[in-house]
Protein backbone atom coordinates (compact mmCIF):
# COMPACT_ATOMS: atom_id res chain seq x y z
CA UNK A 1 0.00 0.00 0.00
CA UNK A 2 3.05 2.23 1.01
CA UNK A 3 4.90 1.67 -2.63
CA UNK A 4 1.58 2.35 -4.58
CA UNK A 5 0.98 5.91 -2.18
CA UNK A 6 4.47 6.61 -2.98
CA UNK A 7 4.05 6.30 -6.84
CA UNK A 8 0.76 8.21 -6.70
CA UNK A 9 3.61 11.25 -5.28
CA UNK A 10 5.81 10.50 -7.89
CA UNK A 11 3.25 10.83 -10.80
CA UNK A 12 1.92 13.72 -9.60
CA UNK A 13 5.29 15.39 -9.15
CA UNK A 14 6.17 14.37 -12.88
CA UNK A 15 2.65 16.04 -13.77
CA UNK A 16 3.89 19.32 -12.38
CA UNK A 17 7.50 19.44 -13.70
CA UNK A 18 6.47 21.88 -16.63
CA UNK A 19 5.26 24.22 -14.25
CA UNK A 20 8.08 24.05 -12.04
CA UNK A 21 9.98 24.37 -15.17
CA UNK A 22 7.98 27.74 -16.40
CA UNK A 23 8.15 29.42 -13.40
CA UNK A 24 11.88 28.89 -13.09
CA UNK A 25 12.26 30.45 -16.75
CA UNK A 26 9.98 33.19 -15.88
CA UNK A 27 11.85 34.07 -12.55
CA UNK A 28 15.21 33.56 -14.90
CA UNK A 29 14.30 36.24 -17.31
CA UNK A 30 12.53 38.24 -14.25
CA UNK A 31 16.25 38.24 -12.88
CA UNK A 32 17.76 39.51 -16.11
CA UNK A 33 15.12 42.37 -16.90
CA UNK A 34 15.08 43.79 -12.93
CA UNK A 35 19.25 44.75 -13.74
CA UNK A 36 18.85 44.79 -17.33
CA UNK A 37 18.23 48.83 -17.34
CA UNK A 38 21.51 49.48 -15.37
CA UNK A 39 23.69 46.90 -16.94
CA UNK A 40 22.95 48.35 -20.29
CA UNK A 41 23.10 52.03 -18.42
CA UNK A 42 25.29 53.78 -21.16
CA UNK A 43 23.13 52.84 -24.34
CA UNK A 44 19.77 53.18 -22.52
CA UNK A 45 20.99 57.15 -22.08
CA UNK A 46 22.12 57.64 -25.25
CA UNK A 47 18.44 55.83 -26.65
CA UNK A 48 16.52 57.97 -24.39
CA UNK A 49 18.94 61.06 -24.57
CA UNK A 50 18.92 61.39 -20.64
CA UNK A 51 21.76 61.00 -17.94
CA UNK A 52 21.94 58.80 -14.82
CA UNK A 53 19.28 60.80 -13.12
CA UNK A 54 16.91 59.78 -15.91
CA UNK A 55 17.90 55.87 -15.41
CA UNK A 56 17.38 55.82 -11.74
CA UNK A 57 13.98 57.74 -12.77
CA UNK A 58 13.46 54.95 -14.91
CA UNK A 59 14.33 52.11 -12.50
CA UNK A 60 12.17 54.19 -9.57
CA UNK A 61 9.21 53.56 -11.67
CA UNK A 62 9.55 49.72 -11.52
CA UNK A 63 8.60 50.31 -7.80
CA UNK A 64 6.03 52.30 -8.50
CA UNK A 65 4.41 49.99 -10.62
CA UNK A 66 5.14 46.92 -7.80
CA UNK A 67 3.20 49.78 -4.86
CA UNK A 68 0.05 50.20 -6.95
CA UNK A 69 -0.50 46.73 -7.82
CA UNK A 70 0.95 44.56 -4.94
CA UNK A 71 -2.16 44.15 -2.51
CA UNK A 72 -4.55 43.68 -5.64
CA UNK A 73 -2.35 41.11 -7.39
CA UNK A 74 -2.55 39.13 -4.01
CA UNK A 75 -6.45 39.61 -4.42
CA UNK A 76 -6.59 38.19 -8.26
CA UNK A 77 -4.27 35.24 -7.21
CA UNK A 78 -6.91 33.47 -4.81
CA UNK A 79 -10.42 34.78 -7.18
CA UNK A 80 -8.69 34.42 -10.76
CA UNK A 81 -6.79 31.03 -9.88
CA UNK A 82 -2.35 31.39 -9.68
CA UNK A 83 -2.62 30.29 -13.64
CA UNK A 84 -4.44 33.40 -14.70
CA UNK A 85 -2.54 35.87 -12.20
CA UNK A 86 0.54 34.55 -13.58
CA UNK A 87 -0.27 34.58 -17.21
CA UNK A 88 -0.80 38.09 -16.25
CA UNK A 89 2.94 38.86 -14.41
CA UNK A 90 4.38 37.06 -17.86
CA UNK A 91 2.21 39.20 -20.27
CA UNK A 92 3.34 42.08 -18.20
CA UNK A 93 6.62 41.52 -18.70
CA UNK A 94 7.16 41.26 -22.24
CA UNK A 95 5.04 44.45 -22.38
CA UNK A 96 8.48 45.80 -20.56
CA UNK A 97 10.90 43.91 -22.43
CA UNK A 98 9.27 45.60 -25.88
CA UNK A 99 8.68 48.75 -24.33
CA UNK A 100 12.68 49.00 -24.00
CA UNK A 101 12.99 48.06 -27.14
CA UNK A 102 11.06 50.64 -28.89
CA UNK A 103 11.13 53.05 -26.16
CA UNK A 104 13.16 56.89 -27.80
CA UNK A 105 12.65 58.75 -24.74
CA UNK A 106 12.27 58.84 -20.80
CA UNK A 107 8.64 58.82 -20.70
CA UNK A 108 7.88 56.06 -22.78
CA UNK A 109 10.80 53.85 -20.88
CA UNK A 110 9.13 55.05 -17.88
CA UNK A 111 5.85 53.91 -18.94
CA UNK A 112 7.04 50.37 -19.78
CA UNK A 113 9.20 50.57 -16.38
CA UNK A 114 5.84 50.49 -14.64
CA UNK A 115 4.72 47.10 -16.18
CA UNK A 116 7.55 45.62 -14.70
CA UNK A 117 6.49 46.29 -11.41
CA UNK A 118 3.53 44.49 -12.64
CA UNK A 119 4.91 41.76 -12.97
CA UNK A 120 7.20 41.64 -9.71
CA UNK A 121 3.55 41.88 -7.84
CA UNK A 122 1.68 38.97 -10.36
CA UNK A 123 5.01 37.21 -10.55
CA UNK A 124 5.35 36.63 -6.41
CA UNK A 125 1.82 36.16 -5.45
CA UNK A 126 1.24 33.60 -7.83
CA UNK A 127 4.31 31.40 -8.33
CA UNK A 128 5.25 30.78 -4.59
CA UNK A 129 1.46 29.80 -4.05
CA UNK A 130 1.52 27.81 -7.52
CA UNK A 131 4.67 25.44 -6.29
CA UNK A 132 3.27 25.69 -2.56
CA UNK A 133 0.08 23.42 -3.69
CA UNK A 134 1.80 21.46 -6.45
CA UNK A 135 5.09 20.39 -4.00
CA UNK A 136 3.22 20.50 -0.54
CA UNK A 137 5.95 18.26 0.80
CA UNK A 138 8.90 20.14 -1.02
CA UNK A 139 7.75 23.32 -0.90
CA UNK A 140 10.59 25.36 1.02
CA UNK A 141 13.34 24.05 -1.47
CA UNK A 142 11.16 24.41 -4.94
CA UNK A 143 10.34 27.93 -3.73
CA UNK A 144 14.35 28.74 -2.89
CA UNK A 145 15.04 27.35 -6.37
CA UNK A 146 12.98 30.45 -7.66
CA UNK A 147 15.56 32.85 -6.08
CA UNK A 148 18.37 30.74 -7.60
CA UNK A 149 17.19 30.50 -10.55
CA UNK A 150 17.21 34.48 -10.31
CA UNK A 151 20.58 34.30 -8.97
CA UNK A 152 22.11 32.64 -11.70
CA UNK A 153 20.70 34.30 -14.69
CA UNK A 154 22.08 37.52 -13.17
CA UNK A 155 25.35 36.18 -12.70
CA UNK A 156 25.27 35.14 -16.45
CA UNK A 157 23.41 38.04 -17.98
CA UNK A 158 27.25 40.71 -17.31
CA UNK A 159 29.02 37.84 -19.46
CA UNK A 160 26.00 37.95 -22.13
CA UNK A 161 26.27 41.73 -22.65
CA UNK A 162 30.11 41.68 -23.25
CA UNK A 163 29.40 39.16 -25.98
CA UNK A 164 26.30 41.15 -27.16
CA UNK A 165 27.10 44.92 -26.49
CA UNK A 166 23.68 45.89 -28.18
CA UNK A 167 20.76 45.55 -25.85
CA UNK A 168 18.10 44.85 -28.74
CA UNK A 169 19.60 41.68 -29.58
CA UNK A 170 19.15 40.76 -25.87
CA UNK A 171 15.95 42.14 -25.26
CA UNK A 172 14.40 40.37 -28.49
CA UNK A 173 16.02 37.19 -27.57
CA UNK A 174 14.52 37.64 -23.99
CA UNK A 175 11.00 38.47 -25.48
CA UNK A 176 10.92 35.19 -27.90
CA UNK A 177 11.78 32.56 -24.21
CA UNK A 178 8.92 34.54 -22.77
CA UNK A 179 6.46 33.94 -25.59
CA UNK A 180 7.56 30.35 -25.51
CA UNK A 181 7.99 30.19 -21.63
CA UNK A 182 3.78 31.49 -21.93
CA UNK A 183 3.11 28.74 -23.54
CA UNK A 184 4.98 25.77 -21.22
CA UNK A 185 3.02 27.77 -18.49
CA UNK A 186 -0.73 27.44 -20.31
CA UNK A 187 -0.56 23.92 -21.54
CA UNK A 188 1.03 23.09 -17.53
CA UNK A 189 -0.92 21.32 -15.10
CA UNK A 190 -1.44 23.27 -11.61
CA UNK A 191 -2.56 22.07 -8.40
CA UNK A 192 -5.79 22.05 -7.07
CA UNK A 193 -6.23 25.75 -5.43
CA UNK A 194 -7.24 25.22 -2.14
CA UNK A 195 -9.84 26.83 -1.38
CA UNK A 196 -10.85 28.27 2.30
CA UNK A 197 -14.48 28.45 3.73
CA UNK A 198 -15.59 30.90 5.54
CA UNK A 199 -16.78 28.43 8.39
CA UNK A 200 -13.00 27.31 8.14
CA UNK A 201 -11.47 31.13 8.74
CA UNK A 202 -13.74 31.10 11.85
CA UNK A 203 -12.32 28.19 13.48
CA UNK A 204 -10.31 28.42 16.66
CA UNK A 205 -7.00 28.54 14.72
CA UNK A 206 -5.42 31.51 17.22
CA UNK A 207 -5.96 29.35 19.93
CA UNK A 208 -2.58 27.50 18.75
CA UNK A 209 -0.64 30.03 20.53
CA UNK A 210 2.90 31.53 21.71
CA UNK A 211 3.97 30.24 24.53
CA UNK A 212 2.99 31.69 28.02
CA UNK A 213 5.11 34.81 28.75
CA UNK A 214 5.69 37.95 27.42
CA UNK A 215 4.84 38.13 23.50
CA UNK A 216 5.86 40.73 20.81
CA UNK A 217 4.06 43.86 20.65
CA UNK A 218 2.56 44.70 17.17
CA UNK A 219 3.27 48.07 17.39
CA UNK A 220 7.03 47.60 18.54
CA UNK A 221 8.37 44.08 17.44
CA UNK A 222 5.75 43.82 14.28
CA UNK A 223 6.24 48.19 13.32
CA UNK A 224 10.19 47.33 13.52
CA UNK A 225 10.12 43.80 11.42
CA UNK A 226 8.26 45.69 8.82
CA UNK A 227 10.92 48.61 8.64
CA UNK A 228 13.16 46.14 8.24
CA UNK A 229 11.54 44.61 5.44
CA UNK A 230 12.29 48.12 3.46
CA UNK A 231 15.95 48.43 5.13
CA UNK A 232 17.18 45.20 4.56
CA UNK A 233 15.84 44.96 0.51
CA UNK A 234 17.15 48.61 0.17
CA UNK A 235 20.90 47.07 0.69
CA UNK A 236 21.29 44.46 -1.88
CA UNK A 237 18.74 46.45 -4.05
CA UNK A 238 20.63 49.46 -4.46
CA UNK A 239 24.01 47.95 -4.33
CA UNK A 240 22.26 45.75 -7.86
CA UNK A 241 21.47 48.67 -9.30
CA UNK A 242 24.66 50.95 -8.82
CA UNK A 243 27.48 48.81 -8.33
CA UNK A 244 28.11 49.00 -12.56
CA UNK A 245 28.38 52.81 -12.22
CA UNK A 246 30.82 52.20 -8.67
CA UNK A 247 33.33 49.75 -10.81
CA UNK A 248 33.02 52.74 -13.95
CA UNK A 249 32.72 55.89 -11.95
CA UNK A 250 35.03 55.71 -8.38
CA UNK A 251 37.16 53.24 -9.49
CA UNK A 252 37.77 53.93 -13.16
CA UNK A 253 37.43 49.62 -14.18
CA UNK A 254 36.50 49.29 -17.86
CA UNK A 255 33.06 48.55 -18.52
CA UNK A 256 32.93 44.95 -18.73
CA UNK A 257 34.73 44.49 -15.64
CA UNK A 258 32.69 46.82 -13.64
CA UNK A 259 29.49 45.10 -15.18
CA UNK A 260 31.16 41.84 -13.71
CA UNK A 261 30.51 43.07 -10.32
CA UNK A 262 27.17 42.42 -9.95
CA UNK A 263 27.90 38.33 -11.61
CA UNK A 264 30.48 38.08 -8.40
CA UNK A 265 26.90 39.41 -6.63
CA UNK A 266 24.91 36.48 -8.25
CA UNK A 267 26.83 33.79 -7.47
CA UNK A 268 26.93 34.58 -4.15
CA UNK A 269 23.53 35.04 -4.00
CA UNK A 270 23.00 31.82 -5.53
CA UNK A 271 25.41 29.72 -3.02
CA UNK A 272 23.23 31.91 0.16
CA UNK A 273 20.07 30.32 -1.02
CA UNK A 274 21.27 26.88 -0.06
CA UNK A 275 23.06 27.51 3.01
CA UNK A 276 20.94 29.86 4.34
CA UNK A 277 17.87 27.75 4.10
CA UNK A 278 19.87 24.96 5.83
CA UNK A 279 21.20 27.16 8.75
CA UNK A 280 17.71 28.37 9.21
CA UNK A 281 16.86 25.19 10.90
CA UNK A 282 19.59 25.35 13.08
CA UNK A 283 19.92 28.74 14.37
CA UNK A 284 17.31 31.06 15.54
CA UNK A 285 16.23 33.78 12.73
CA UNK A 286 17.38 36.68 14.78
CA UNK A 287 20.69 35.79 15.38
CA UNK A 288 21.02 35.23 11.83
CA UNK A 289 19.63 38.39 10.64
CA UNK A 290 22.01 40.06 12.85
CA UNK A 291 25.40 38.27 11.72
CA UNK A 292 24.33 39.00 8.23
CA UNK A 293 23.10 42.79 8.47
CA UNK A 294 26.88 42.95 10.55
CA UNK A 295 28.76 41.57 7.62
CA UNK A 296 26.94 43.83 5.19
CA UNK A 297 27.27 46.73 7.25
CA UNK A 298 31.21 46.29 7.56
CA UNK A 299 31.04 45.46 3.99
CA UNK A 300 30.23 48.23 2.25
CA UNK A 301 31.81 50.45 5.10
CA UNK A 302 35.10 49.56 3.53
CA UNK A 303 34.05 49.93 0.10
CA UNK A 304 33.07 53.48 0.54
CA UNK A 305 35.98 54.23 3.46
CA UNK A 306 38.76 52.06 1.26
CA UNK A 307 37.19 52.34 -2.54
CA UNK A 308 39.50 49.64 -4.47
CA UNK A 309 38.80 47.14 -6.82
CA UNK A 310 39.48 44.08 -4.82
CA UNK A 311 37.52 45.76 -2.11
CA UNK A 312 34.34 46.02 -4.20
CA UNK A 313 34.29 42.56 -5.12
CA UNK A 314 34.76 41.29 -2.03
CA UNK A 315 31.65 43.30 -0.93
CA UNK A 316 29.73 42.40 -4.02
CA UNK A 317 30.26 38.87 -2.58
CA UNK A 318 29.45 39.71 0.41
CA UNK A 319 26.23 41.60 -0.44
CA UNK A 320 24.88 38.77 -2.40
CA UNK A 321 25.57 36.02 -0.19
CA UNK A 322 24.66 37.52 3.22
CA UNK A 323 22.03 40.79 2.12
CA UNK A 324 20.48 39.33 -1.44
CA UNK A 325 20.58 35.26 -0.58
CA UNK A 326 17.68 34.89 2.19
CA UNK A 327 18.54 36.99 4.59
CA UNK A 328 14.84 38.79 3.65
CA UNK A 329 13.20 36.01 3.98
CA UNK A 330 14.41 35.37 7.44
CA UNK A 331 12.91 38.88 8.52
CA UNK A 332 9.68 36.98 7.48
CA UNK A 333 9.51 33.73 9.33
CA UNK A 334 10.53 36.21 12.19
CA UNK A 335 7.23 38.04 11.55
CA UNK A 336 5.25 35.26 11.16
CA UNK A 337 6.16 33.26 14.22
CA UNK A 338 6.07 36.47 16.21
CA UNK A 339 2.03 36.58 15.19
CA UNK A 340 1.05 33.58 13.68
CA UNK A 341 -2.60 34.74 14.19
CA UNK A 342 -2.04 37.45 11.88
CA UNK A 343 0.05 35.58 9.45
CA UNK A 344 -1.52 36.84 6.44
CA UNK A 345 -2.18 40.43 7.17
CA UNK A 346 1.49 40.93 8.62
CA UNK A 347 2.88 39.46 5.33
CA UNK A 348 1.12 41.94 3.00
CA UNK A 349 2.55 44.55 5.46
CA UNK A 350 5.78 42.92 5.00
CA UNK A 351 6.02 42.63 1.25
CA UNK A 352 4.64 46.76 0.67
CA UNK A 353 7.35 47.87 2.71
CA UNK A 354 10.13 45.84 0.35
CA UNK A 355 7.71 47.26 -2.74
CA UNK A 356 8.49 50.31 -1.22
CA UNK A 357 11.86 50.11 -1.29
CA UNK A 358 12.08 49.35 -5.19
CA UNK A 359 10.29 52.66 -5.64
CA UNK A 360 12.43 54.45 -2.45
CA UNK A 361 15.88 53.56 -3.49
CA UNK A 362 15.83 54.70 -7.33
CA UNK A 363 14.47 57.94 -6.51
CA UNK A 364 16.32 59.01 -3.76
CA UNK A 365 19.45 58.36 -6.07
CA UNK A 366 17.84 60.08 -9.14
CA UNK A 367 18.19 63.27 -7.00
CA UNK A 368 22.11 62.39 -6.28
CA UNK A 369 23.84 60.30 -9.42
CA UNK A 370 24.98 62.18 -12.21
CA UNK A 371 28.45 61.12 -14.34
CA UNK A 372 30.97 61.97 -11.59
CA UNK A 373 32.38 59.35 -8.82
CA UNK A 374 31.55 61.44 -5.64
CA UNK A 375 27.77 61.73 -6.93
CA UNK A 376 27.71 57.71 -6.64
CA UNK A 377 29.76 57.08 -3.81
CA UNK A 378 27.52 59.65 -2.35
CA UNK A 379 24.87 56.56 -2.84
CA UNK A 380 26.84 54.10 -1.34
CA UNK A 381 27.27 56.57 1.63
CA UNK A 382 23.27 56.21 1.82
CA UNK A 383 23.03 52.28 0.84
CA UNK A 384 25.12 51.85 4.51
CA UNK A 385 23.83 54.27 6.26
CA UNK A 386 20.52 52.40 5.94
CA UNK A 387 22.30 49.45 6.14
CA UNK A 388 23.40 50.52 9.51
CA UNK A 389 19.83 51.83 10.63
CA UNK A 390 19.01 48.14 9.83
CA UNK A 391 21.78 46.58 12.35
CA UNK A 392 20.30 48.92 14.94
CA UNK A 393 16.67 47.74 14.53
CA UNK A 394 17.90 44.13 14.65
CA UNK A 395 20.04 45.01 17.95
CA UNK A 396 16.68 46.42 19.30
CA UNK A 397 15.03 43.33 18.02
CA UNK A 398 17.38 40.85 19.43
CA UNK A 399 17.18 42.42 23.07
CA UNK A 400 13.84 42.71 23.01
CA UNK A 401 13.39 38.56 21.45
CA UNK A 402 15.13 37.72 25.42
CA UNK A 403 12.12 37.69 26.75
CA UNK A 404 10.12 36.05 24.35
CA UNK A 405 10.01 31.93 24.53
CA UNK A 406 9.87 31.59 20.36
Amino acid sequence: MEIKEKQVVTMKRKQYLPLALGIYINYAILGMATIIVSQYGTQFQALWHTNLKGISTVIAMIGVGRLLTILVAGYLSDRLGRKRTMLIGMVAQIVFLVGLLFSTNLISACVAALFMGVTNSFGDTASYPALTDAFQDQAASMNSLVKAAMSLAQFVLPFIVAAEPNSKMTLIAMVVIMVLDIGLIAMAAFAPQPVISKTTTKQPVAEVEQPAGPKPSMLIDGSLLIIIGFTLSFTFYTFSQYAPNFGSSVLKLGANTAKSLISWYASASLVSVFITSSLVTKVKPIKLIFVYTLVSFLALLQMVMIPSADGARLTAIVIGFFAAGGIWQLGLTLLSQYFPAKKGKVTGYYSFATALTFFVGPLVSSFIINETAVSVLHVFQIDTAVTLISLVIVIVLMVRNRRFNI
